[in-house]
């Protein structure tokens, strides 16, 4: 049971062609996309420094440690079998 007039029906029915029409494609071309900038920013550059730096630190560490414990041939001996 429809409760709409026709008039309503006809202004509904009206709407809905208009908003097919013109509605935005749903796909985005590679024309449409806004050109990224020159690069990274600087804060994502530092991060990513400072990051590596510390990550790096810690492998050294890690290494001095293993090294301090039990000597080089620790080391080598998990590192051959791993080349």
């Amino acid at each position: 049971m429809n409760r709409l007039t026709v008039d309503e029906r006809r202004r509904a029915n009206e709407l809905r062609r208009v908003a097919a029409t013109t509605r935005a494609p749903r796909a985005v071309t590679l024309e449409h996309l806004e050109p990224r900038g020159a690069g990274w920013g600087r804060n994502a550059r530092i991060a990513t420094l400072v990051t590596l730096a510390v990550g790096g630190a810690l492998a050294v560490l890690q290494l001095a440690q293993t090294l301090s414990l039990y000597g080089p041939g620790s080391v080598l001996d998990w590192l051959l079998p791993r080349l």
